[in-house]
């Protein structure tokens, strides 16, 4: 059993916050942002400094001008405006890419995860641990939400070859390592809490209450979700497709035995009740294998459908402009790395 070594001594953390038309929420973003990351929680928890890196996922409002704003009167953060928007994973991605600091963060614009949170993840770091996740105890949302939320968690995590915990999304903290791992990886079409699972380390989770949207609309409609949903699925695991192949094998048996019974009675006793019997349990099994079918198709055109994105090789994002503030070229001209192009 190994032991995990308390972790002490200053460290750099960047956190990704992913933005699509969160012009509304960006004032109640950086007020709290303000408040749970000033100078003396920075100094009382040893963290030397703190980047906030924002993706501007293709927003038709007016979220990059007030981010940009923000870095021009001397936020330290970096703004990636994406050329259009490519979604969620995509854009945490990009954030990725952009990342040096010790510690990465991951949270979403709109306050539904709490950056108090991330405070809690970076005293679990401490204790040795190399990711830690948000687990959503409650979320105060559309039941209808709710529900397509809880259904996606267990699907995916039972159709998962990996430990995958349950109601835990793509709010967590990471140590460098694990994001370059997660970085080596070679896929484009990108699922980060799939990804975050399979490259293993040392996880565990931090438990809190998902607060209603303040302001704004959510991002996520059931649409959306049901597209993670497959995406996560056909990523983590090819369960569904031996599932498909178990399903062809029992329709397969179960169509013979009844077309051999069929047979065998009407060659050797000729009794009509019998044989009306046994063609109606086979007129049955040919209406379910045609089911059977169907599905088959469905799972194979998931993964075949993904395998022709992946073979076409497209990038997973393009980066519009780039904007970093003061404080953060001064950083990278210091010495942690080549400097980001940037563009102002």
């Amino acid at each position: 059993m190994v032991t995990r070594t308390t972790r002490s001594g200053p460290l750099s953390l960047d956190i990704i916050i992913p933005a699509y038309n969160e012009g509304e929420m960006l004032a109640r973003l950086f007020d709290r942002l303000d408040f749970v990351f000033s100078e003396s929680t920075l100094r009382d928890h040893g963290i030397r400094s703190v980047t906030y890196i924002f993706v501007d996922d293709g927003s038709r409002d007016s979220t990059s001008d007030i981010i940009a704003r923000r870095i021009a009167e001397g936020l330290s953060a970096k703004l990636v405006m994406l050329s259009r928007n490519f979604g969620h994973q995509a854009a945490i991605t990009a954030g990725m890419e952009q990342s040096q600091a010790d510690l990465l963060a991951v949270m979403d614009a709109d306050l539904q995860d709490p950056p108090e949170t991330i405070l809690d993840m970076f005293q679990k770091w401490r204790e040795g641990y190399d990711v830690v996740y948000g687990i959503r105890k409650k979320r105060k949302e559309n039941p209808f939400v709710v529900a397509g939320y809880w259904l996606f968690y267990r699907l995916v995590r039972l159709m998962s070859e990996v430990s995958f915990p349950a109601d835990a999304g793509d709010f967590c903290l990471m140590d460098k390592k694990v994001v370059d791992a997660i970085r080596s990886l070679p896929e484009r079409l990108r699922f980060h809490r799939g990804m975050r699972a399979w490259v293993g380390f040392r996880q565990t989770g931090v438990e809190y209450d998902r607060p209603p949207r303040i302001a704004g609309k959510s991002k996520y409609s059931l649409h959306k979700l049901y597209s993670l949903a497959t995406d996560g699925i056909a990523w983590l695991s090819l369960r569904p497709l031996k599932i498909t192949q178990f399903l062809s094998f029992v329709l397969f048996v179960v169509t013979l035995t009844c077309s051999t019974t069929i047979a065998i009675g009407h060659l050797t006793t000729r009794r009509d009740d019998e044989l009306a019997l046994w063609l109606s349990l086979l007129f049955v099994f040919i209406s379910l294998g045609f089911s059977v079918i169907s599905f088959c198709l469905y799972v194979l055109s998931a993964y075949v459908g993904r395998s022709y994105l992946e073979a076409k090789a497209r990038p997973t994002y393009i980066i519009q402009e780039l904007i970093c503030g003061k404080s953060v070229r001064s950083e990278q001209a210091s010495g942690s790395g080549p400097a980001v192009p940037r563009e102002e």
